[in-house]
């Protein structure tokens, strides 16, 4: 089963992916902290990918597909596999169900976390603060907000178009609040139609 987790930044989407690979057992395989540790580790794309993120863009479609290629050919639970982060254009969607059709497979679910906006950025600021992440600062912030609304949302649109089920959950409340739904939710639709 592959299922794939929406949610603009600063939404709690990788607290809650998380959640839902140790309540599900899937692999959790999230783009940000695939580029941020390469960024760390100082390699080639770590470094375009700092300048990229610091600018609030989004890496290129065919380098963070390649990414996810490589990632996916290692993920080896039954459960699954939870996609965060990608895809995040229709491009990158198209490319990941042409990747996955080569083994027979698909996406079985899509989760998106809905908060509004202005709680997003008050999220995120404080999250800049105690992370001390430079990819939060406002004008990334506003980018990526941007980015989210005009690439990301017709993703979600392509999915619907494509029969895949957008399960939409309320990201406002306490973590748990938050993953009770999407858990019931999952567990109610078994999670792979």
């Amino acid at each position: 089963m592959i299922g794939v987790i929406f949610g603009p930044p600063g939404s709690g989407k990788g607290t809650q992916a998380a959640l839902v690979q140790r309540s599900f057992g899937m692999d959790h395989l999230s783009t940000g902290e695939i580029l941020r540790a390469e960024v760390a580790h100082g390699s080639p794309v770590g470094h375009e990918a700092a300048r990229i993120m610091a600018a609030g863009d989004l890496v290129p479609d065919d380098l963070i597909t390649h990414i996810v290629e490589r990632r996916l050919g290692r993920a080896h639970s039954p459960a699954g596999v939870l996609l965060d982060g990608f895809p995040r254009t229709v491009e990158q969607a198209k490319a990941l169900d042409a990747m996955l059709a080569k083994e027979g497979r698909k996406v079985g679910f899509v989760i998106a976390i809905d908060v509004p906006e202005n709680i997003l950025v008050q999220r995120l600021i404080k999250r800049a603060a105690e992370e001390g992440r430079a990819d939060d600062n406002r004008k990334a912030i506003a980018e990526r907000m941007h980015e989210y609304r005009t690439l990301t949302e017709a993703v979600l649109e392509y999915y619907r178009g494509r029969g895949v089920r957008v399960i939409e959950i309320a990201g406002v409340g306490e973590v748990e609040a938050v993953f009770e739904r999407i858990q019931k939710e999952l567990s109610g639709a078994g999670g792979d139609e």
